[in-house]
């Protein structure tokens, strides 16, 4: 891991800033990698014996985020960092309401207008995605499940992992906006939802601004989790009609 000392932005001092070096970065790609690959055979297996796909599904869906904040936390004591290197550092709430709410109304404006061009070229999302299967049959449980998993444990650690560590490293070497749409990329990549990939890269690069704007993972996380909430309730309601 790299170290190199900087003058702070609000006129602190100095500040050790860390980073990824490649061989860092590599192993936490490669760990979230090999994260989906055993949860995923490790559930087609768990089909065979025990044919309860709904519940699988959400076991494996919460194994993959509890997995990433395992790696996340690996990262920390291997590298001895602080949380405040990945990025968790305070900011002012009415510093970013404002922000968050106007990016938060412009992502669902670009969401509506894919939505609006899928419609009008004749693509349907595929019935037997793994969102609408966690979303259907909604009763109170799914819901508080559903609002646990995307409004509270996605956000916190996808954050971290994506924007803290991911983007916070590449952009040493790649530049922001490069680093950005890199990072981006994977995030919607790993969502392996090929008609939403767009919209989820939107997101990506919303989520950078972000962070990038007031060092801190806060806003990002607030946006993420609004964001998912949201999609979650409305999702849920329409399933219920």
């Amino acid at each position: 891991m790299e170290k190199t000392v900087t003058e702070s932005a609000d006129g602190e001092g100095p500040r050790l800033n860390r980073r990824l070096n490649w061989v860092d970065l590599a192993l936490v790609l490669g760990g979230v990698g090999v994260i989906y690959v055993v949860l995923a055979f490790g559930t087609l297996w768990l089909m065979k014996l025990w044919p309860h796909e709904r519940i699988l599904m959400y076991l494996n869906a919460f194994m993959t985020q509890l997995s990433f904040a395992l790696l996340i936390w690996i990262l920390k004591k291997v590298r001895h960092w602080q949380w405040s290197d990945m990025g968790w550092r305070g900011v002012p709430l009415r510093t970013i309401l404002s922000k968050v709410l106007g990016l938060y109304a412009m992502t669902w404006v670009i969401n509506i207008c894919y939505a609006l061009a899928l419609f009008y070229y004749g693509f349907t999302p595929p019935e037997t995605d793994v969102y609408s299967e966690l979303l259907g049959n909604v009763t109170w449980l799914t819901l508080i499940l559903n609002l646990l998993l995307a409004g509270v444990l996605a956000p916190i650690v996808e954050e971290t992992l994506f924007r803290g560590v991911i983007f916070g490293s590449l952009q040493a070497y790649l530049g922001k906006w490069t680093a950005a749409a890199v990072s981006a990329a994977i995030f919607s990549s790993l969502h392996f939802q090929a008609y939403g990939f767009f919209p989820r890269f939107v997101l990506g690069i919303v989520l950078v601004y972000l962070y990038d704007k007031y060092k801190s993972l806060y806003p990002s996380v607030a946006l993420h989790a609004l964001n998912n909430i949201a999609a979650t309730v409305i999702a849920a309601g329409l399933l219920v009609e």
